[in-house]
């Protein structure tokens, strides 16, 4: 498969070339071998080179960019399994304890793989551009009342210009006048909810205050508002693991892959396993949920589709719930104990009546928007609830 979209972000982190009489790395491999568009046996080498060095994070920053890459050239299923591959890789990176410039650059992967399931903002007028160019002007010189002039003047031109009041804020935080910086992360979460950053700067100067139950509460209001992003739940993540709370990660791999052929054709399967034959069987019956291939669709005199399963949402619960029963079943009549990781954690999900929520936040798809936020009205609380509950993350 060609790899015309191979950004320079990614060759940015490649080795050095390597003297003609010493052995090629596995990252060097990989980038040779994706310029050859090469998917698999450049996906291999950079397994290969993780296994070699698991605290390198050029082979995981390189599979996230190939990932994010390739979640753009697909639909439907396939491209979400790759952005939640690319966010996998780039919260690997993360828990490598990178240094500052980096780990931004990892957060701003996972903010952005988000990007098109997201609302677009307005666009703001030509005068609130130039004066927002402006402010950015002085920000750079770090000249803070001159950029949040700017900021401030592209804002009355447009109103709803979120980036510009989430800029004020910076502009204080910048300054540590956590006070002065708080309403303006405030303001650009409610003109813009779906950005992350909003809430996790005002997270952050909540936390420089030392409130630390109110910076709690924001992040869990990040994620409640797109559970989809983990750019929201990774702040939620460090400030509990500061606590001794670490949160556990689902780390969700089901047995249901993409890869390609050696004549580079995509191909999804299902993967065997051979410790829990059970398994192997519950993913065959998920797999239509996971494909996005379900329906509810009935042929002419076979009447309407059952109301409870017309949502995308109702759909996919119908499966996992079908899936969960027959797995459970297999497991007694094998007398066996569930090993699964994944399917583990759900038939106690839903043993505790929380298979909703965990679908809701862990496995979160824009599809599911109509029904989440009319569950989200009928169960106020329900998502720290979930949270303080398990202390899971996907």
């Amino acid at each position: 498969m060609p790899l015309p979209f191979l950004l320079p972000a990614i060759l940015a982190l490649a080795p050095p070339q390597q003297p003609a009489l010493v052995a090629v790395l596995p990252t060097q491999k990989a980038i040779d071998l994706l310029n050859a568009g090469k998917v698999s046996e450049a996906m291999d080498q950079l397994d290969q080179a993780i296994a070699r060095d698991p605290k390198d994070p050029q082979p995981f920053w390189i599979k996230a960019q190939v990932h994010r890459e390739l979640a753009k050239q697909t639909k439907g299923w396939t491209a979400a399994w790759h952005k939640e591959c690319a966010e996998e890789n780039a919260e690997a990176m993360l828990d490598l304890g990178l240094e500052k410039d980096a780990a931004a650059n990892a957060m701003m992967l996972l903010q952005h793989l988000r990007d098109d399931e997201r609302p677009v903002p307005a666009e703001p007028t030509p005068a609130a551009k130039k004066a927002f160019e402006e402010g950015e002007v002085a920000f750079g010189k770090q000249d803070w009342a001159a950029a949040r002039k700017g900021y401030q003047l592209a804002l009355k031109e447009s109103p709803t210009y979120a980036l510009a009041a989430l800029y004020v804020g910076d502009s204080y935080y910048a300054e540590k006048r956590m006070e002065d910086a708080i309403p303006w992360f405030r303001t650009a979460a409610d003109l813009n909810p779906h950005d992350p950053r909003a809430w996790r700067y005002m997270a952050d100067a909540q936390s420089a205050l030392g409130r630390k139950k109110e910076a709690e509460a924001t992040m869990v209001a990040a994620i409640q508002v797109f559970p989809a992003n983990r750019a929201s739940w990774q702040p939620l993540a460090w400030h509990r693991a500061a606590e001794g709370r670490r949160m556990n990660r689902l780390a969700f791999k089901p047995g249901v892959t993409v890869d390609w052929d050696k004549d580079g054709k995509q191909r999804i399967g299902i993967q065997a396993s051979p410790e829990d034959p059970q398994a192997q069987t519950t993913w065959l019956l998920l797999a239509s949920a996971i494909l996005d291939t379900i329906t509810s669709e009935t042929k002419p005199g076979q009447g309407k589709a059952p109301a409870d399963l017309r949502s995308r949402f109702q759909q996919e619960r119908f499966f996992w719930e079908i899936a969960l029963k027959a797995y459970a079943e297999a497991c007694q009549a094998a007398k066996t104990e569930p090993k699964d990781r994944v399917l583990r954690q759900f038939l106690v999900f839903q043993k505790d009546g929380q298979l909703d929520a965990a679908l809701f936040l862990l496995r979160y798809r824009e599809a599911f928007r109509p029904d989440y936020e009319a569950w989200r009205k009928a169960h106020p609380g329900a998502v720290q609830a979930f949270l303080d509950r398990y202390n899971i993350r996907p």
